[in-house]
């Protein structure tokens, strides 16, 4: 431990020396004021000089470096081309490691932002819900510390308590400093608000609640602007997948030598970056939160080993890459579908059960039981459905043994522990008004209506993934086939044999497979983030590859008797 210590501080005082010294000071200084402020909205607390002076020295060496071998080598040797393509890779290279801290910052800024507008409805409501009780704003903010319902305003809350108890701030002042350094206008807006109210004495309950309400529409209509969004990307993404393929095709037959370089480039760089992008704007759009749980992953070993067996026994089997490749895909999403297929079931069925069980825990209210009494009573008088009934079972005799609902162990349904998350407040605060309860029940009807609505709009967009390994194949087995019949005239002939041009159907159609499967799995993908706002719904996939399979075989045979019928 000592000697870590040791190591830490000699590296700090590196890069203390590295910093104040003639060449980089200015620099130093010059980028500190520059991030600081995207450092505490990326909540960042470290030193501005200790993220700047590494990435500042590797900038300035591969700049030195790529400057340097470009000067040397243009000069020396006029034709070598690869050497200065080499030195301005490595002068990109420097300016990005230069400019990555920015980037880097504006990430997690990001991913802040993001994050506190998906939780802002909810936490809202939260608020609303205890301050009826008697709770006030600051002090609901300070039990997220200790929960996991909120992934990043329990940070929010922890920075709070942090400036309290620590820092000696008055509530008030942490919470304007919060504020000032949120990234989320809607949570600095809110914020200032309220403690604006609490100086001049006016009526908070009222204000969290129409602020809750006007969220509550705002978030309606962020899953109608998803709907609509999510189409457009998608049929965007069809076009671009379908015109690389096609544009690649015809690059092909004019540069038949560096087919397989072209293939290559689009398979491992331009389509997963096209993917990761996709990704990037899909997740920026959801307006969903997700409850993360990672049980599934002790599955991936034996799926991943079934998948390559599979694959292993196609290609012994029938000799054929792309057909083994494909085998081996199939396997795993059918595997993978079928266990996300099972949590979503059990997911699905607890959501529809909320409401109902929410009304009735209000009628029960309004009778004068607690929340905790209520439940006690649902748990043997009132059938919802086999799934939820298990967890209301479990509910009561956490009730009934004294732990409370705040020890429930946690679901893979977010809704589901944030409603016991609040029940579990209501009771320990004494409050939670039938009109409260009712204004709960409200809320979270809203929201399922609105994500039904939404899943119900993207049908064309599901329509286009089942749609575009039909498209690709079909398209380029037929261009394939116009392009060779075309070779076979005699005219062309004689060109194709004076410029070296050719054209065998089976072979570049074999070729193109990969990159077909490969785009098919993409879009199928990136259709499961946007209907069911996860990666892990494979069964969509394995459906879209199983009709790649079959477009593999029909596609041949389907524009050689199109091709016969013309020309007969």
């Amino acid at each position: 431990m000592v000697a870590n210590m040791s190591k830490r501080g000699n590296r700090r005082n590196l890069m203390n020396g590295i910093a104040n010294s003639i060449v980089f000071r200015r620099i130093v200084k010059w980028y500190s004021r520059k991030i600081s402020s995207l450092m505490l909205k990326a909540r960042c607390y470290k030193s501005p000089i200790a993220l700047i002076t590494p990435k500042l020295v590797i900038a300035v060496t591969l700049l030195m470096l790529g400057s340097l071998t470009m000067t040397l080598y243009t000069c020396m040797f006029k034709d070598s081309v690869y050497i200065i393509y080499a030195s301005l890779a490595m002068i990109f290279s420097g300016l990005f490691v230069f400019l990555s801290p920015i980037l880097h910052l504006s990430l997690l800024a990001r991913d802040r932002r993001n994050g506190l507008r998906k939780e802002l409805p909810y936490f809202l409501l939260y608020t609303c819900v205890l301050q009826h009780a008697g709770v006030s704003f600051y002090t609901s903010l300070s039990k997220l510390a200790k929960s996991h319902i909120f992934k990043y305003l329990k940070k929010e809350a922890m920075v709070f308590l942090r400036d309290i108890r620590f820092l000696g701030k008055d509530p008030l002042s942490a919470l304007d400093n919060l504020a000032m350094n949120s990234p989320l206008k809607e949570f600095q807006d809110i914020i200032y608000g309220y403690t604006s109210l609490i100086k001049s004495g006016g009526d908070v309950a009222k204000y969290l609640e129409e602020k809750a309400k006007d969220l509550l529409k705002e978030l309606k209509f962020k899953w109608k602007m998803y709907a609509e969004r999510s189409v457009d990307v998608g049929e965007s993404i069809a076009s671009m997948f379908l015109m690389m393929v096609l544009l690649v095709l015809i690059g092909s037959i004019i540069l038949p030598s560096d087919i397989l370089v072209i293939v290559v480039t689009l398979n491992f760089l331009v389509i997963p970056l096209i993917a990761i992008l996709s990704l990037i704007l899909i997740d920026s759009l959801i307006p969903e939160i997700q409850e993360t749980s990672r049980k599934y992953l002790k599955y991936l070993p034996v799926i991943l080993t079934a998948a390559i067996l599979c694959g292993w026994l196609s290609y012994n089997m029938l000799g054929n890459t792309s057909y083994a490749l494909l085998t081996a895909l199939l396997t795993f999403t059918l595997i993978n579908g079928m266990l996300y297929y099972r949590d979503k079931k059990i997911i699905n069925s607890i959501e529809n059960a909320l409401p109902e069980f929410l009304r009735d825990l209000t009628e029960y209210r309004k009778m004068g039981f607690t929340p905790s009494q209520a439940i006690t009573r649902l748990a043997w008088s009132k059938n919802y459905n086999r799934y939820f009934n298990k967890l209301l079972n479990n509910m009561a005799t956490h009730i009934k043994m004294g732990l409370g609902l705040s020890k429930l162990p946690r679901t893979n349904s977010w809704l589901f522990n944030y409603i016991v998350f609040i029940l579990s407040e209501i009771e320990e605060s004494g409050g939670g008004s039938p009109a409260i309860l009712e204004e709960l029940t409200h809320f979270i009807n809203e929201i399922k209506y609105a994500k039904v609505e939404a899943r119900k709009s993207l049908f064309l967009y599901e329509l286009i993934a089942y749609l575009t390994p039909v498209l690709l194949t079909f398209s380029l087995a037929l261009i394939l086939r116009l392009v060779s019949s075309i070779f076979e005239v005699e005219t062309y002939t004689a060109l194709g044999s004076i410029l070296g041009l050719k054209l065998n159907f089976s072979e570049v159609f074999e070729l193109f497979k990969i990159t077909i499967i490969e785009a098919s799995l993409v879009f199928a993908l990136l259709t499961s983030k946007i209907i069911d706002f996860t990666l892990r719904n494979t069964i969509r996939g394995f459906l879209i590859l199983l009709i790649a399979g079959l477009s593999f075989i029909l596609a041949p045979y389907v524009s050689e008797h199109i091709f016969a019928f013309i020309s007969s």
